[in-house]
């Protein structure tokens, strides 16, 4: 009988040890991210409201990183996902909020192995020195010093060494106009999810170049970056090394942290050497590179642009009103490239759009044919924009349906210029924003649009492209904003400066 209770507990035994084995296998990751794009310049205030935020199963709809995970047969948590389109600083107690369900959902999550963060880079937060730092920080004061961290950016980011020293895995976009969002967060679940496969220490070295670069000015489409760019894949492959990232960074946010950077990411620390050298070695070819960093297209101020656009008669002209870029952070109200299109009595011309609520109910009230008095823009942007009296024609309205949402727009013409007046900030970045108020862009002579590089989709069908110089919260030229805190000296702030990155 002692025989026989002794297999049993031995067999017991054994099946708990299997149990336990077994369940150790499975892993499981939390999600979570806050992405966000904040000029420091702007006034408009990035509230609350302004972010699309997704829980639980909406989260991992249809992405291609969360089938990374589930391929792997792990277990994703995902928690707030949150989203708002570049803008002004982010409210303080909208972020706080954000943080506070995550950091709720991490104590509440059980066992983890890994998180995954789908961030920005470039978020900043009233009454915050780094909110981006404090964020991981607090994640780390939760789940301590040893889980890993894997997080995917957009190049504009400007992670902080506070925020670096807390993140494991990270990976940033590789093309600006972008065009591998999709793919840099999958490459960001495939690296964690082989680190915890093969039981990696990831370790990651970085150089910060102090250069402020406008998008713009860091397009990977065309050299200089497009051959620097070219190659990270053969760095991701060299041995001990998992991935490389060139953060062209954000510059329109009077930062410490506002720079250029290179990531390099290896899989222990002992090929830390390895991949400092190769951060070295391409923030080097940057540095050289940097008075090649330049526009990809003609540019002057917006009258001279009107004039040039006069050279393609039989073309449709896409023209950059890039000092009030809603894409990187400006209000979208200046209307000072209309009033420009009116003074050259410009015919057959879109301006794509203005954002102005109070002119768009004054549409709303009038009704599709009726002619009125509007006063645009200049509301939000009052430092660089100052509002157009005119008088134009209602000839489109949106649908009921949509008009109190963000799409909501009226179409209005004065004088031949077709002008589109937004409910809420907005950018026409793909056809589809066009089609939305009833218009195919390829139709007019001159389209303007409140962007600097124009977005794939645009880029690809413009038949030409200017960019116009114009004045705003996104000025393409560093040299004329007010730059109190970013860290000195920097290029081109300081022209004659010199700068070693081993040192």
């Amino acid at each position: 009988m002692k025989q026989l209770i002794a297999c049993l507990l031995s067999g017991l035994f054994l099946l708990s040890a299997f149990s336990c084995k077994v369940e150790q296998k499975h892993k499981r990751v939390l999600t979570l991210g806050i992405r966000h794009e904040s000029n420091t310049f702007s006034t408009l205030l990035t509230k609350k409201s302004d972010f699309r935020v997704l829980r639980g199963a909406d989260v991992i709809k249809g992405e291609s990183w969360a089938d990374v995970f589930k391929n792997a047969d792990i277990e994703l948590i995902p928690t707030l996902h949150a989203y708002a389109w570049p803008g002004g600083v982010v409210e303080r107690s909208a972020f706080e909020d954000f943080m506070s369900e995550i950091l709720d959902s991490i104590k509440n999550a059980g066992h983890l192995d890994g998180i995954y963060m789908d961030m920005h880079g470039a978020l900043h937060v009233e009454g915050y020195e780094d909110a981006q730092a404090t964020l991981i920080q607090k994640i780390r004061d939760v789940i301590g010093k040893d889980m890993l961290i894997s997080g995917s950016f957009d190049l504009h980011g400007n992670p902080s060494p506070d925020f670096v020293k807390n993140i494991n895995l990270m990976t940033a976009y590789r093309t600006a106009p972008h065009r591998d969002g999709a793919e840099t967060k999958a490459r960001a679940a495939q690296m964690l999810t082989d680190a915890l496969k093969y039981g990696w220490s990831p370790h990651i070295e970085y150089v910060v170049i102090p250069i402020l670069v406008p998008g713009e000015k860091s397009i990977t489409e065309v050299e200089p970056l497009h051959s620097i760019y070219a190659q990270i894949p053969d760095i991701a492959k060299t041995e001990g090394l998992i991935d490389a990232s060139i953060f062209a960074g954000y510059c329109w946010a009077d930062l410490p942290r506002s720079a250029m950077r290179v990531f390099v990411v290896a899989k222990d620390k002992k090929y830390s050497a390895k991949a400092k050298n190769e951060a070295i070695r391409l923030a080097q070819q940057i540095w050289n590179s940097r008075d090649k960093l330049e526009l990809d297209v003609p540019s002057g101020s917006i009258d001279e642009m009107l004039i040039k656009s006069e050279e393609y008669p039989d073309k449709t002209v896409f023209i950059s009103d890039s000092g009030d870029n809603t894409t990187a952070g400006a209000p979208g109200d200046n209307p000072q490239v209309l009033e420009a299109l009116l003074r050259h009595k410009t015919k057959n011309a879109l301006m794509a759009g203005i954002v102005d609520q109070e002119a768009l109910n004054k549409c709303i009230d009038a009704g599709v044919g009726e002619n009125i008095k509007l006063t645009v823009g200049g509301k939000v942007d009052y430092v660089f924009g100052k509002p157009l009296e005119i008088e134009a024609k209602v000839v489109f309205l949106s649908p009921d349906s949509v008009m109190n949402t963000k799409r909501g727009a009226a179409v209005i013409e004065i004088d031949g210029v077709k002008a589109v007046i937004l409910n809420a900030r907005r950018s026409f970045i793909e056809v589809n924003d066009f089609e939305d108020v009833g218009l195919n862009p390829l139709d007019f002579k001159i389209v303007v649009v409140k962007l600097g590089y124009l977005y794939p989709e645009l880029r690809d069908i413009a038949p030409v492209h200017l960019m116009a110089l114009t004045s705003g919260f996104c000025n393409l030229d560093m040299r004329t904003l007010p730059f109190e805190h970013v860290h000195r000296p920097s290029y081109p702030l300081d022209m004659d400066m010199g700068w070693d990155p081993t040192r």
